[in-house]
C-alpha cells in the first residue's frame, strides 16, 4: 500500500527490484593487500569457504596462485590431457585448415610455439589456430587472425630471406597449359586437344640487391663499397643457384613457390655500380597445399596431420 508517496516499509522505493548488471567482466585489480589466490569459476552454485578447490574443473575461469608468478591458466590441467599442440592456419574465405606446425607435450615449455610464417601474402587475411590434441583427438580450437604487410619482393629458403627495396615490385608471368590445335580436313575450325592438367605459372624477375648501411638503412655508392657490393650480389647469385625451391612473394599480394631456372643474369642498369640481377623461374606446387609444403622442403608435417 502506498500513501503519500510512501510504503509500509517507510521508504518510496523499498519495494523496487534490485538492478541486476549483465555487463560482462573483463577486468579485475587486486591491491593494498596479499593475496594467496584469486579463484575465478562460471559455477553458479558453490559455499564461499576461506580455501579454494585443489583442482581445476570446466567450470573454473582463471585460478591465480601467485606462486612466484601471475600466471593464472590451467596449462598444468591441460599437460595431462595433451599430447600434441597444433599450429593451424587458412585464409580469408578458405574454409579447409592447413597444419604447419605440429609439437609433443612432455612439459610446460612445450606450449610455446614461435614459427616464423612465410607463407602469407602480402594484404591477405589470415586465421591462425592453436589446437591441443590428445592422440588425434583435437581439442577447442582457440583463434586469431592476422594481416601482413610488406613493400619489398622476398626471395626464402627455410629461415634464409632475402629481400630488395631496390625494385618497384613487378614480375612478368605467363599461365602455361600445354596444349595444341588441329587441323581437319573437313572442318574450318580446329580441334582443341590438351592431354594433361598441367596449369601453372613461368616468370621473370628482376632486382638491385645492394648491403644497405645498418645505421642509416640507406644504400651508399661511394668506390670503397664497390666490393662489398659485388661480394653481396655475388652471394644472392649463389643462392638463386643452389637447386632448392623458394618462395617469391612480390607486395602486391602475389605468392609462389618457384624453382629458379637457368640462367641468371647480373646487368649493369645505366653505370657500372648500379646493377641489377634478373631470373626466370618456375612454378613448383602450391602454396596452400600441405602434401606440396612437405616434399618441396618447406614443412616437416608428415601425412596423418594433413587436413586435405
Amino acid at each position: 500500500m502506498f500513501l503519500c508517496g510512501s510504503n509500509f516499509v517507510g521508504g518510496a522505493s523499498a519495494c523496487t527490484l534490485t538492478p541486476t548488471g549483465l555487463t560482462n567482466i573483463n577486468y579485475i585489480a587486486l591491491q593494498n593487500g596479499i593475496y594467496d589466490d584469486l579463484y575465478i569459476t562460471k559455477a553458479v552454485s558453490f559455499e564461499p569457504t576461506a580455501a579454494c578447490p585443489g583442482t581445476w574443473d570446466f567450470d573454473t575461469i582463471l585460478w591465480a596462485t601467485f606462486n612466484q608468478t601471475a600466471n593464472a591458466g590451467n596449462v598444468d590441467w591441460n599437460l595431462e590431457s595433451t599430447s600434441h599442440i597444433v599450429l593451424k592456419s587458412r585464409t580469408e574465405g578458405n574454409f579447409t585448415w592447413k597444419t604447419i606446425v605440429v609439437k609433443e607435450v612432455h612439459s610446460i615449455e612445450d606450449f610455446i610455439i614461435n614459427y616464423p610464417d612465410y607463407f602469407t601474402a602480402s594484404g591477405q587475411p589470415v586465421e591462425y589456430a592453436v589446437v591441443p590434441v590428445l592422440y588425434g583427438a583435437e581439442g577447442l580450437y582457440a583463434t586469431t587472425s592476422v594481416t601482413s604487410r610488406f613493400d619489398k619482393m622476398f626471395l626464402i629458403e627455410g629461415n634464409v630471406v632475402w629481400g630488395t627495396d631496390i625494385t618497384d615490385g613487378y614480375c612478368d608471368t605467363t599461365r602455361n597449359i600445354p596444349s595444341s590445335t588441329v587441323e581437319l580436313l573437313n572442318s574450318r575450325y580446329p580441334v582443341f586437344i590438351r592431354n594433361t592438367i598441367a596449369n601453372y605459372d613461368t616468370g621473370s624477375c628482376k632486382g638491385a640487391f645492394i648491403p644497405l648501411d645498418e645505421e642509416s638503412c640507406e644504400v651508399s655508392f661511394e668506390s670503397e663499397a664497390d666490393y662489398a657490393r659485388i661480394k653481396y650480389q655475388r652471394e644472392f647469385m649463389d643462392y638463386i643457384c643452389d637447386g632448392i625451391p623458394k618462395i617469391l612473394k612480390l607486395p602486391d599480394g602475389r605468392l609462389w613457390l618457384i624453382q629458379v631456372t637457368p640462367s641468371p643474369a647480373d646487368t649493369a642498369n645505366q653505370t657500372y655500380n648500379d646493377r641489377e640481377i634478373s631470373w626466370s623461374w618456375v612454378e613448383v606446387g602450391d602454396v596452400n597445399s600441405e602434401e606440396d609444403l612437405y616434399y618441396l622442403g618447406f614443412s616437416d608435417v608428415t601425412s596423418e596431420w594433413w587436413n586435405g
